[in-house]
């Protein structure tokens, strides 16, 4: 009953036997992680990014994957924001020129730095936005996780008037990041204000399982 699947690093998969499996069962495979995971807040990782957005886009075309997600990277000490921000709007203005026409995205993901990534340059969708705003490519677009948002104190209605940059959505419960109905997170909520300001695009369950994984899957909207 999927309508997609997705996972994070393609480097350590069977890459035949996915696609033989995709193939198979004819169900989508929403995205990929953008290998490696780079500080695109240091310039000087900047190659190393872009090699990695053609080795990536590589397999994302070969998996019919349209998102491939990308991490800011940490912050860097002795730089400041305003030189990290940019930073990260150079490159992925560059990235954009690799994956023009191809028909896949890159979704830039804001985390937390509370709970689960500490150190981590973009923790606020804000930020976010406004990278993907100066950036202005069609090619590069927001990831936009709830649960990493709600960890930051923040409301879904950051996206107000912007949710036309989001292109995917993740889900998990708050605290603990399992399931939805395992935290205390107004995740219901959260979705159905998506919803209702016209997100249409696939909602992918990214959390820990506190039961069977089968089990987990059995909430309810």
């Amino acid at each position: 009953g999927m309508e997609a699947v997705e996972f994070w690093r393609w480097s350590n998969k069977d890459l035949e036997a996915v696609e033989t499996a995709l193939r198979e069962t004819q169900v989508p495979l929403a995205g990929i992680l953008c290998e490696p995971i780079a500080a695109l807040t240091n310039d000087a990782d900047h190659e190393r990014f872009l090699a990695g957005v053609r080795e990536s886009l590589a397999v994302a075309r070969r998996l019919n994957a349209p998102v491939m997600i990308a991490q800011a990277g940490p912050e860097q000490d002795g730089i400041s924001r305003a030189q990290q921000h940019a930073s990260i709007v150079k490159v992925l203005k560059e990235a954009a020129r690799i994956v023009e026409g191809s028909g896949v995205v890159i979704a830039l993901e804001p985390l937390n730095d509370r709970v689960d990534h500490p150190g981590y340059y973009l923790t606020s969708t804000e930020e976010g936005l406004d990278i993907i705003d100066e950036v202005a490519r069609p090619e590069i677009r927001l990831l936009y996780d709830i649960y990493h948002s709600a960890v930051m104190g923040e409301e879904v209605t950051v996206l107000e008037g912007r949710l036309d940059r989001v292109v995917h959505v993740h889900l998990a419960d708050a605290p603990g990041r399992g399931e939805p109905g395992s935290g205390a997170m107004d995740w219901a909520d959260r979705l159905e204000w998506l919803e209702k300001q016209g997100y249409a695009g696939l909602v992918g369950l990214e959390y820990r399982p506190t039961i069977g994984t089968v089990e987990g899957l059995a909430f309810r909207f």
